[in-house]
């Protein structure tokens, strides 16, 4: 047998990145922090818009029950104030708002708006003791402020049935 002998050349092994390597690895993870913030603010702002939704479909149900059962002997309403100053929804009890008869209010979250009522303008929906039947259908719609194609709209119909 011939006896064969192997020459194994002596290598280097380093265990270190390179700056190019690196610095490509910092730029790829920056750039997955950039897409990750956004995306959750994205979300944050969507689930705001989605909870004022919420909370407006809370309150008309609120309304309509306690006009339904007729607490405290009269109807109960909704008013939506959208002025520049102040936007906001209110819990009332009686036919007409006024803010002495107001139980609740909320103002809306400050990325969120009204897109109806209008801008300057209000509405008000006021139940009927005993049906719940609203006095007239009403569309309400909340839109983020800088995107309003993110928004929520609640329909009152006149048999009083509130979707959203």
């Amino acid at each position: 047998m011939k006896n064969t002998k192997y020459n194994i050349q002596n290598t280097k092994y380093t265990n270190a990145f390179t700056l190019i390597e690196l610095v490509i690895s910092i730029g790829l993870i920056a750039i997955l922090a950039t897409v990750s913030a956004v995306n959750f603010f994205n979300y944050k702002n969507a689930q705001s818009v989605d909870l004022t939704g919420k909370e407006i479909v809370s309150m008309l149900r609120n309304a309509q029950n306690n006009s339904f059962s007729q607490e405290s002997g009269t109807r109960w309403g909704v008013y939506f104030q959208n002025t520049a100053s102040s936007s906001y929804f209110a819990l009332f009890k009686g036919s007409v708002y006024s803010s002495a008869s107001t139980t609740q209010q909320n103002p809306l979250p400050s990325n969120v708006q009204f897109l109806l009522p209008a801008s300057g303008a209000s509405s008000t929906v006021v139940f009927a003791p005993i049906t719940g039947v609203p006095n007239a259908s009403i569309t309400i719609r909340v839109s983020l402020i800088n995107n309003i194609n993110v928004s929520s709209t609640i329909i009152v119909n006149a048999n009083g049935q509130i979707s959203y």
